[in-house]
């Protein structure tokens, strides 16, 4: 091919990404958020239990969602891994007092089997819909290889996985410390 081909087909592939939403130029998903979405989002998290409810309710979340499978597969024996890990809230609550935290992974060694996944979806989406999580992803589902998450607005998420192991595991989303919570607003 000659340079003047390739840099035509270069420009043109450079279009047809910008057309199509792909390479976006002109965001930064860096930018902080602005004045009135940041109100909007502050209000919203009062609106909302504490960091420490909802990192205790997604606790228990877990721990029953595996309870349920073991008394499918009786065999599945659970142990937290990795440290829980807390951090600042993503955006449109990046400006406020917001935080959120992912609890340790519940592992078991084995996984689900087939005929028994679709009983232990069903119980993970109805607990998962207790911690405001409606919206469903779903990344695998092969036979053996599962991986499905549910989730909420606020970044609230209930991830359940079944491949070599078991996997459940849980992330409050963007929520106000009690601190935080417990504190009137400033005075103009």
């Amino acid at each position: 091919m000659t340079r003047a081909r390739l840099r035509t087909l270069a420009a043109g592939l450079a279009l047809v990404a910008t057309l199509t939403g792909c390479g976006d130029l002109t965001s930064n998903p860096y930018e902080k958020t602005g004045a009135e979405d940041t109100a909007a989002a502050a209000q919203r998290l009062t609106e909302l239990p504490t960091l420490e409810a909802t990192e205790a309710h997604a606790h228990r979340v877990v721990e029953e969602l595996s309870a349920y499978i073991t008394s499918l597969v009786p065999a599945l024996q659970w142990e937290w891994t990795r440290s829980r890990s807390e951090s600042n809230c993503r955006r449109p609550y990046d400006q406020t007092d917001g935080r959120m935290v992912s609890l340790p992974n519940y592992v078991a060694k084995g996984s689900i089997p087939d005929h028994v996944w679709p009983q232990a979806v069903q119980r993970a989406r109805e607990l998962a819909t207790e911690l405001g999580n409606t919206g469903v992803e779903t990344f695998r589902d092969e036979p053996g290889n599962r991986d499905v998450r549910f989730y909420g607005p606020e970044g609230t998420a209930l991830r359940f996985l079944s491949m070599d192991n078991t996997v459940i595991r849980a992330d409050t989303g963007c929520r106000l410390p009690e601190a935080v919570a417990d504190t009137p607003p400033p005075t103009p």
